[in-house]
């Protein structure tokens, strides 16, 4: 029941009460529900829903030989003690062709590999043909974009992440694969790229699939992580693993005792990889392989971590495709045709997503066109004339009101025909902006004056309705107030003095650095110093010695004379 009541209101769950899906998520899928909850966790049956019919066009088309014949020759060798694959030509096999044949033409690019059998074998297990297509479409984009690619780059730059983040969590199974250079694509493509299909037990594997649907990725890492931690993790293990051949064959043939369910999914759970940690590892490895070896050949998509990720990008994708969610300079009125889903205007400060109304005094750091002219985008220049229209005779030279009833783009300009004297005898006329469908026109002088819009030796004037048309005079440029010197100024020293420390810092370093290699100096001088007087003493005892000799054995001889 609890899952059927998320299944009936699966956005709210997913938007408000994720927390509890994970959770549920991790405990374990009812079996009869694996299907569907694997659909709605990928949003591969949105997919399904918006390509209506898809899959049967992919499955008229012919299709690449050299691909076919390859799908063929694997299709025995997917799980053949299973019922479903057990005989050859039987309905299992017969679409797994279908759904393999299909994803070569949906995505020509990519093609046919190996590892993708084995993922679509185990979708087929719980779902048809065309459900299972569509998952392993997501799969393949949103949750491991670049495994199946020409080159296997990604897998590579992933066991470059891996094996990093091995030396954190276990450093000993890390320095033993280092010691005999046992390279991470030796043992984690298969684990990777068949997300342990063929390497846990099968109630292992489902229960990482619905971690796996549910958060990413990192549970791909963590399992990988988990099983190295237990197989290389302690002194007893590497005392039997004296070579690398030794120690591929266990990774290889992993035994069963290693990987019980239940304490592989509390370890999984509780190791400290998270998604922050993944991408962090991997600008770096990013950084070192355009280094050493260049940018990548096939650029693969943005990979999502997980359900919550897949639909925050569907969601703000639908909102720059439709316009209606997004504000654009602080209105939500959708932007026009130009404007509309571009990567600059989602730099803009004024483009955020909030409903509150149309400011007219504009913000610090809005948008400033290229001609300097403030509020306006640049895809809206002022009309220019070439005439010079008359002035009223009673007209005053005070600036006309601007009355500004939403923002620029959507909205509209209460005001009559006007136009603008330039220092050259040009003009500029504005053309008056189509209503808003659904503002109501506001009183006149209810808002703020809106600030004045100067171009390039331009003064352009919207003429309000009393008809001073009078051009707007460019306001003088304004001068930096006290408190904003202030504040510069004590940017500049918190900066110099910042730089003063570290130059003290250094210094300090370099004079304790000096000051260790005198005294060792010092030290070794002495120690020279009293070996040499050690030796000397040596030498003179010698000496001593001998002189003490000659002269008894001189006075022996005077008494044996003075004897005779």
């Amino acid at each position: 029941m609890k899952w059927l009541d998320m299944f009936c209101h699966w956005d709210k769950w997913v938007k408000h009460r994720f927390q509890k899906v994970k959770l549920r998520c991790r405990k374990g899928i009812p079996s009869s529900l694996r299907s569907k909850a694997w659909q709605l966790l990928s949003d591969s049956q949105e997919l399904l829903e918006a390509n209506t019919g898809k899959f049967e066009e992919l499955e008229r088309e012919p299709g690449e030989a050299k691909w076919l014949d390859i799908i063929e020759k694997d299709l025995h060798r997917q799980f053949p003690f299973h019922e479903m694959f057990a005989a050859r030509g039987g309905h299992g096999q017969q679409d797994l062709y279908r759904i393999l044949k299909a994803y070569t033409v949906y995505r020509p690019d990519e093609g046919y590999c190996q590892a993708q059998a084995p993922v679509a074998a185990v979708l087929l297990m719980h779902m048809p043909a065309e459900q299972a297509f569509w998952c392993l479409v997501q799969i393949c984009d949103k949750y491991l974009p670049g495994y199946y690619s020409a080159g296997l780059e990604a897998i590579q730059l992933d066991g470059e992440i891996f094996f990093s983040l091995l030396r954190r969590t276990c450093p000993m199974a890390y320095r033993h694969l280092k010691k005999f250079k046992i390279d991470p694509i030796l043992y984690m493509t298969e684990w990777f790229m068949c997300i342990f299909s063929r390497t846990l037990p099968w109630s292992s594997v489902l229960r990482v699939w619905d971690m796996f649907f549910c958060e990413g990725v990192k549970i791909v890492f963590r399992v990988g992580l988990v099983l190295l931690k237990q197989m290389l993790g302690s002194v007893d293990k590497l005392r039997e693993l004296q070579g690398m051949y030794e120690t591929m064959e266990r990774l290889r043939n992993i035994s069963p005792d290693t990987i019980r369910e239940d304490i592989l999914v509390q370890e999984v759970i509780t190791l400290p990889v998270t998604e922050a940690l993944i991408e962090k590892e991997c600008s770096i490895q990013m950084r070192k392989w355009r280094e050493s070896r260049g940018e990548l050949t096939h650029q693969a998509g943005r990979r999502l971590h997980g359900t919550r990720a897949i639909y925050e990008y569907k969601r703000r994708a639908s909102a720059i495709s439709s316009g209606g969610s997004f504000s654009f300079l602080g209105s939500s009125v959708p932007p026009p045709g130009p404007l509309r889903a571009s990567s600059s205007l989602l730099s803009l400060p004024g483009f955020r997503r909030s409903r509150a109304p149309f400011q007219s005094q504009p913000k610090k750091g809005s948008f400033s066109g290229p001609s300097g002219m403030e509020g306006f985008p640049p895809h809206f220049p002022p009309a220019v004339s070439s005439h010079k229209p008359p002035i009223p005779p009673g007209a005053s030279q005070k600036a006309s009101a601007l009355h500004v009833k939403g923002p620029l783009v959507g909205g509209s300009v209460e005001s009559s025909h006007g136009s603008a004297q330039t220092a050259e005898g040009t003009s500029v006329q504005s053309q008056p902006a189509p209503p808003a469908p659904t503002q109501s026109t506001p009183p006149p002088n209810t808002l703020s004056p809106s600030p004045k819009i100067v171009s390039e030796q331009i003064t352009l004037t919207i003429p309000s309705p009393t008809a001073n048309n009078a051009p707007l005079q460019p306001e003088p440029p304004k001068e930096a107030t006290p408190s904003a010197s202030g504040e510069e100024e004590g940017k500049m020293k918190s900066k110099k003095s910042k730089e003063d420390k570290k130059k003290e810092k250094e210094d300090e370093k370099k004079k304790m650095k000096e000051k260790k290699e005198k005294e060792k100096a010092e030290k070794e001088r002495a120690k020279k110093e009293k070996e040499r007087l050690e030796r000397e003493k040596k030498k003179g005892g010698k000496k001593k010695d001998k002189g003490g000799g000659e002269a008894e054995e001189k006075n022996g001889a005077a008494a044996a004379k003075d004897s005779t």
